[in-house]
């Protein structure tokens, strides 16, 4: 349909010649695209980092357009980014504001709710223009703001008053009219959107002063509906859109006899002596303590106050200083590779909006996370907030005219379903409530997805890699309730049957959404177990962990995990595509393969760049960085550096976060215990998104993802 709409206006432009210019005389485009964001300033923050990335350059981006554009948004303000401490000692007029990278700069104003309870994308969304506000249905735009303006060869040798026209395609539509400066731009408030192509746009003719007129017939915004689903490596785990910010002169110190801790002991600054520390890193430096680690930045040192540590007063300054998210409850940030492909699509073509729906949730697997809910990463503690309603579930309320109401037609899916650490397997119906073809406000055009890791248990196995028994972490397992450690010999159980765990989200896909898999683009994992040499990780067991003691990184366990990781990796492939392969097993549950496109192309560009990797042209000075700041009992500075000064978005040669990295950029204390328990640094290197991609990662993904994605998106135009 919308090429016989462009046929028609071509021929229209021919038959009318004598007294039309061309289309290209007239230029517009889409104000504020990305209809996740409410006010325009926000996505005007990307488009010129964008522009300044492309500059002149005509045709397709550079491949890697969305990493150059990260590079862009996320370099610090400083001369010399070498350290935090050389950054900060030459930081220019924004370095403290861009520090904290560019997503602390958007999340004010959102269409998504991240007060109430649960979470959820606003169904009505109220978006400022530069016109005025509109309240919007956030799945389905009934119109977008245009700005048209003459091109800069139709401008030339004119001046004075042009008259602009414009009429909906739609019959019956409310006809403009605006007399104006011809240099100026003419913004068209609504121009109507509809799933019908022929009742969506309008057509705009301007008249000149000569009396020439100019026409484009067929202003018709193309609105694209983007989903993405899965687990933390989609989610943007480890990189909150505002990172935690650490005091520069106080400490907090982890008591390992007393988990309430003393006042005196919990609250010491710099200018208080202490005692030599009874236990000792490897890799701490000269007179340092491992239970004294970086403090947020608080209130009270701001106000130059003390909040006792054992008050609760001191509790709430500190829960109220945590790391901002998209979504806490998920861990999910504008960071993660979905989000950064989706502002690519507007950014690319301003002909375009982009309605971005990102559902991924940090612990996400199969069963719970998309299927059924699961627990939620933090705030758990507060009203109605302990669970994560299943993606699949969340999405479907979205989409449904009348919500969950109208939700009535039933389908059932057989799930393998274990416990965590348990071998035992055994097959449940799960049954879902889908809304009806007909009342489904409109198709979704592309999802994203990643999924499987947490289904053969990625973090248990992790925690395998990193610490020497179950024991060391026992707390933290009864702190959730499951075994958080086991070997590749469980998961290999796990991994026989992820086939029909992926089968099930094929037939859910497309009995709740009508979606085809052709048009789903799966993500493979990133290897993560690489130095800069591309070998194995491990031959300095604590560089990048010293945040607690119990971490150290085995190379015989990481080996056995890396082993298995391959299998992973493989079984993926034959799950989306048998053909990939010839090793493929006979009899899997998703057949010749579920159809979904697997992205692996951006392997190959992490297997250097690992969580122990370091700059190979600075390898010893950057190994010193990878090291947790703590204060020195020798000269009472923090080595190697201060954390007020980290850089939680500065360029890293690694393109995973250690449990050094996720401490001072997630800080994740667990709630409903101490905040100066022995083991909160520990849970707060794992669970604030260790193993995890940086910023920079994503966009790596991202460029890697967005071809296939294009792809999709040309080929539904094609269909339609």
């Amino acid at each position: 349909m919308r090429q016989s709409i462009a046929l028609v206006a071509s021929i229209c432009g021919l038959i009318g010649g004598l007294g039309h210019g061309r289309a290209a005389d007239l230029e517009w485009e889409v104000e504020s695209p990305f209809r996740y964001y409410r006010v325009a300033s926000s996505f005007a923050l990307h488009e010129a980092a964008f522009q300044h990335v492309r500059g002149d350059a005509h045709g397709a981006p550079p491949a890697d357009i969305i990493y150059r554009t990260e590079r862009r948004l996320n370099d610090p303000d400083c001369r010399d980014p070498t350290t935090p401490a050389t950054c900060a000692a030459t930081g220019r007029t924004h370095f403290e504001e861009s520090r904290l990278g560019w997503a602390a700069k958007t999340g004010g104003s959102v269409c998504y709710d991240k007060s109430d309870r649960p979470r959820h994308y606003l169904a009505q969304c109220e978006r400022r223009y530069s016109w005025g506000a509109a309240r919007e249905d956030y799945v389905l735009p009934a119109a977008h703001t245009v700005v048209m303006h003459l091109s800069r060869e139709a401008l030339q040798q004119v001046t004075g008053q042009c008259v602009w026209t414009w009429q909906p395609h739609a019959a019956g539509g409310a006809a403009g009219r605006k007399a104006q400066p011809c240099g100026g731009k003419l913004t068209i408030e609504r121009v109507p959107f509809s799933l019908d192509p022929t009742a969506s746009g309008v057509s705009v003719t301007v008249q000149l002063p000569d009396g020439r007129e100019l026409a484009e017939p067929n202003v018709t915004v193309e609105d694209l509906l983007v989903v993405a689903l899965g687990d933390s490596f989609a989610s943007g785990e480890s990189n909150p859109d505002r990172p935690v910010t650490f005091s520069a002169a106080r400490e907090m110190y982890y008591d390992p006899v007393n988990s309430d801790t003393r006042d005196d002991v919990a609250s010491r600054t710099f200018r208080e002596p202490k005692t030599r520390p009874a236990e000792t890193i490897g890799s701490l430096p000269d007179a340092a303590d491992w239970r004294s680690l970086p403090k947020r930045l608080m209130e009270d040192e701001e106000q130059a106050l003390q909040y006792r540590p054992t008050s609760a007063e001191f509790r709430a300054a500190f829960e109220r200083r945590g790391a901002e998210w998209t979504s806490p409850d998920c861990h999910r940030s504008q960071y993660g590779y979905p989000f950064r492909v989706s502002l690519e699509l507007a950014l690319e073509n301003r002909h375009r909006a982009i309605t971005m729906v990102h559902l991924a949730c940090s612990g996400a697997e199969v069963v719970e996370g998309l299927f059924a809910e699961k627990e939620a990463r933090e705030q758990f503690d507060q009203p109605s907030s302990a669970m994560v309603p299943a993606q699949l579930d969340q999405l479907s309320d979205l989409i449904c005219r009348g919500g969950t109401a109208a939700r009535h037609r039933l389908a059932s899916y057989a799930l393998p379903v274990y416990a965590s650490g348990d071998t035992r397997i055994e097959l449940r119906n799960v049954t879902m409530r889908w809304c009806p073809p007909e009342s489904r406000k409109r198709p979704i055009d592309v999802v994203m997805l990643s999924i499987g890791g947490n289904d053969v248990g990625f973090g248990p196995l992790a925690a395998y890699s990193m610490t020497e028994s179950a024991g060391d972490l026992a707390p933290i397992a009864q702190w959730i309730g499951r075994q958080i450690r086991f070997g590749p010999e469980v998961a290999r159980t796990y991994l026989s049957v992820l086939d029909r765990r992926l089968k099930a989200v094929r037939d859910a896909l497309a009995d709740g959404f009508g979606v085809a898999p052709w048009k789903v683009v799966q993500t493979s994992y990133e290897p993560l177990q690489f130095d800069e040499s591309g070998g194995l990780c491990g031959a300095s067991p604590t560089l990048g962990l010293d945040v607690h003691p119990k971490l150290r990184l085995s190379s015989a366990r990481l080996q056995e995990v890396a082993s298995f990781s391959n299998e992973l990796l493989t079984r993926l492939e034959c799950l989306t595509d048998t053909a990939r392969r010839a090793d493929c097993p006979a009899g899997l549950a998703t057949g010749h393969g579920t159809g979904f496109r697997l992205v692996t192309e951006h392997l190959a560009k992490f297997t250097r760049r690992g969580i122990c990797a370091r700059d190979p042209a600075r390898a010893a000075a950057d190994g010193i960085m990878m090291a947790m700041p703590r204060r020195s009992m020798r000269n009472g500075e923090f080595e190697p550096y201060s954390p007020a000064h980290a850089l939680p978005y500065g360029h890293r040669w690694r393109l995973f976060h250690t449990p050094n990295d996720a401490f001072l950029t997630a800080n994740t204390h667990r709630e409903g215990i101490s905040p100066f328990d022995i083991l909160q640094p520990a849970y707060a290197g794992l669970y604030s998104g260790a193993l995890h991609p940086t910023a920079e990662g994503h966009a790596i993904v991202a460029d890697t993802v967005l071809p296939y994605v294009r792809s999709i998106i040309d080929k539904r135009a094609v269909t339609r």
